[in-house]
């Protein structure tokens, strides 16, 4: 282990109450990321609504096109589909609003990455928070659809850049295994989030109020420059070694451990061999047999998770039933899976856990599949049962994709990936939105989807108690067999380095 991290590590240990407080404070951010990320299903519901004058929905007692609709108002008082008439012709523009928001996730979490990379994590991560607040607010507020699209698009890149920033400072004050057992519990809040979402929505049925509700919380990062400290790890890095050692003193403190008295200096020949070195990227990820088709299959596996986690979701707003309810419940039962996969990872491996998840939620479309369109619970039951298989996935894929990574690509590996799941998920409620067209049409997508992302996972090596790869030729001859296996769970190439630089 490197001098420098050897030190860092003596200093917190692998967790501590100082990490605790700040997992804590991590965790508080996954809610109003929650709440934005899926606040649509409620602020674009679907009303029923008809033709002033006309029984039907979208021509009038002339048989030509509405312009006109009267709503019923019994479920939600306002949402951007009553206020600016988002029906028949122009019902697409609420699924586009979700997509222009999954590509400003997208445009976030590349541009947050940068600027946490040369800034540090703790200035970024609280700008994107201000970021958040302010145009969430303001969207709350805005007259026009369009100004909802861009407003929504900016909370969007804050909302990419607090998602990744929160999970890498996490990750660099951690060590060891609570680096495994944390990527996993981070999803936690996320769903927790989901939970109170309903409610909050069922207590202001009125998309205005409902966006101020789901925006206001955020205020408190105001209270994070003295809640939280730099990454350590990131100020050693960039060789401010006063303020680490600083930050490193204080963590000793709080949790007990040996102060350290100073921080080993990097030698010169190390540091010019790092800045001649040529950084290895995304072309490398396919330029080899092996690695390419790992590389291929775990992104498709991405795509498929950020698909039907979040076609799914929308495809329970719209399956029947109560609105509030499905949707809670999705996000209760995700929890067991969530926790249930730290166990499976460890106990059956990260290969037949992925499998798992995506054949789960497969068998559930197929079932779906099946069902007359009047038994609406039992369709909510099993598109429930679907995203908690999802979000194994999800859960798995963070971890999973860091090991088949070896670690010269790790990070460009799992952003990749990552990205490859923001795609996925800007296609979703179109997807979910064909119900229109036929009631089992999005049941069909996503089951298919799944159940060939499932199929696909059988292709990957099993990484579990295996020596990871550390160099790209190590990657190319890796296959998670025997040879792979000889340090059993040593796992370093993982444990030292996840996350430094997402």
């Amino acid at each position: 282990m490197d001098p420098r991290e050897e030190t860092a590590h003596a200093a917190l240990g692998s967790v501590g109450p100082w990490q605790i407080k700040i997992f804590l404070l991590m965790a508080f951010l996954k809610f109003p990321t929650a709440w934005t990320l899926l606040g649509l299903i409620f602020m674009g519901a679907s009303v029923p609504h008809h033709c002033v004058g006309s029984n039907k929905e979208c021509e009038d007692a002339n048989g030509e096109a509405c312009t006109v609709w009267e709503y019923n108002r019994t479920v939600f008082k306002e949402t951007i589909n009553t206020e600016w008439d988002l029906v028949c012709g122009k019902s697409q523009l609420v699924n586009f609003a979700q997509m222009t928001f999954m590509i400003g996730i997208m445009f976030g979490t590349f541009l947050f990455s940068i600027a946490s990379d040369r800034w540090g994590r703790k200035t970024p991560l609280i700008m994107a928070g201000i970021l958040q607040l302010v145009t969430g607010v303001a969207t709350a507020f805005v007259p026009w659809y369009w100004g909802f699209i861009v407003l929504r698009f900016i909370q969007a890149l804050s909302v990419g850049g607090t998602m990744t920033i929160s999970f890498v400072l996490c990750m660099e004050v951690l060590s060891g295994s609570w680096r495994t057992i944390m990527a996993s519990l981070t999803h936690i809040p996320f769903n927790l989030g989901t939970i109170i979402m309903s409610g909050l929505a069922w207590l202001t049925r009125e998309w205005r109020t409902f966006q101020l509700a789901i925006s206001l919380p955020i205020i408190l990062i105001f209270l994070y420059p003295w809640l939280i400290t730099e990454s350590p790890r990131w100020l050693l890095a960039v060789g401010r070694d006063r303020e680490a050692l600083k930050i490193l003193q204080a963590a000793a403190t709080r949790n007990g451990r040996p102060l350290p008295e100073k921080i080993p200096e990097v030698k010169k020949e190390m540091e010019n061999e790092k800045q001649n070195e040529k950084k290895p990227g995304v072309i490398d990820l396919l330029r080899t047999p092996n690695m390419r088709k790992k590389t291929l299959v775990a992104w498709f596996c991405w795509n498929n998770v950020g698909l039907c986690f979040f076609g799914l979701e929308q495809y329970l707003s719209q399956v029947g039933g109560n609105i509030f309810i499905n949707v809670a419940i999705s996000g209760a039962c995700i929890i067991p899976g969530v926790l249930a996969s730290i166990f499976t990872m460890d106990k059956f491996g990260r290969r037949w856990t992925l499998c798992a998840g995506q054949f789960t939620a497969a068998t559930c479309c197929l079932i779906i599949i099946s069902l007359p369109k009047e038994a609406e619970w039992w369709r909510v039951t099993f598109a429930t049962i679907g995203v908690a298989g999802t979000a194994v996935g999800f859960t798995t894929l963070y971890l999973y994709s860091t090991e088949l990574f070896p670690t010269v690509v790790r990070n460009t590996g799992l952003g990749a990936g990552s990205m490859c799941a923001r795609i996925g998920s800007m296609v979703a409620p179109f997807v979910a939105s064909l119900d229109k067209l036929w009631h089992n049409a999005p049941a069909v997508m996503f089951g298919c989807s799944s159940l060939a992302a499932g199929l696909l996972c059988l292709l990957l090596p099993e990484t579990l108690g295996t020596l990871l790869p550390v160099t790209l030729a190590d990657g190319e001859s890796f296959t998670g067999k025997k040879e792979d296996k000889e340090k059993g769970k040593d796992n370093k190439a993982y444990v030292e380095d996840i996350a430094m630089e997402t």
